[in-house]
């Protein structure tokens, strides 16, 4: 295999060195003893459910996650946060199908959630959709606050998170038009995660090797974050399975804007993590000719 078609093998083959989307975990709190106090202590065992489950989904241990949010959905079904918790073991166990209705049941979208009636008095009487989670995040998949909400207004970081996690489960299922309305969805219901939503969704579509969906995520990431240097790199990536070989040359001929997004992603992150694959692709390319 000469250089030009060993670099554009090796484009391909980047999985090994796709950024972290989780966050490493805290150690597992003590679990609420299982007992059945008062209402209020009732809530304060939910909530230490919930940060349980949340420190083991860090941990990645999935399975005890899901059963604590299990057993909490089952005695608490009004509750969304746990909710939110379950889907995000269970995409995280990959079980797509369960974890798309827990989704859509935190969102309020699924059959049941749409003709139970809702009760301010399940948790908190706040109706402020600032109480959960304001500084959230789905970048580590960690984005629920520590409160309970209830209700039928989602506030934007659970909208956003439920909805970001449908895409992803979209995506593993090779939906690519729903995943694609999922994230659009999570970007209007969250604009301050549009960054961390689309970047995930540009990941996310690297992973299965969907070149030409991973590439349009890449340019609205881009849109809304121009300075985060990663988004640069998957773009070139996604561009450059599109290249060819010059039978004369042998050096690989890369299409439009490749070029220019691997010098933007070199000039923003020079030492980056995928800095020596960009200049190695760079150095086995034919150079641009005039436009």
């Amino acid at each position: 295999m000469n250089l030009a078609a060993a670099f554009l093998a090796l484009t391909f083959c980047l999985g090994t060195q796709t950024p972290a989307i989780q966050s490493p975990g805290q150690s597992r709190p003590a679990l609420p003893p299982d007992t059945t106090p008062p209402q209020g202590e009732k809530m304060d065992a939910v909530n230490a459910a919930v940060v349980a489950a949340r420190a083991a989904t860090k941990e990645k241990r999935y399975t005890d996650a899901e059963t604590l949010m299990l057993k909490v959905t089952s005695s608490r079904p009004e509750l969304v946060i746990p909710w939110m918790e379950l889907g995000l073991a269970q995409l995280g166990l990959k079980q797509y199908d369960d974890a798309e209705k827990s989704f859509k049941i935190a969102l309020g979208t699924d059959t049941k959630s749409q003709e139970r009636s809702h009760s301010d008095d399940f948790y908190q009487s706040s109706n402020d959709p600032h109480a959960v989670a304001p500084t959230a995040t789905h970048q580590s998949r960690n984005t629920m606050g520590g409160t309970v909400n209830s209700g039928q207004d989602r506030p934007p970081a659970v909208s956003g998170a439920a909805n970001a996690g449908l895409g992803e489960i979209y995506i593993h299922q090779g939906k690519v038009k729903e995943a694609q309305a999922a994230f659009d969805t999570a970007v209007q219901s969250n604009p301050e995660q549009a960054s961390l939503y689309l970047g995930n969704e540009t990941i996310f579509f690297f992973q299965i090797g969907n070149a030409d969906a991973q590439l349009a995520a890449a340019e609205k990431a881009i849109a809304v974050d121009p300075k985060r240097a990663m988004l640069y790199y998957f773009k070139a990536q996604a561009l450059t399975s599109k290249a060819t070989i010059d039978p004369q040359t042998q050096k690989l001929v890369l299409p439009p804007g490749c070029v220019e997004a691997y010098h933007k992603y070199l000039e923003l992150e020079p030492t980056g993590q995928f800095a020596a694959d960009a200049k190695g692709v760079l150095a086995a390319s034919a150079p641009e000719k005039p436009r």
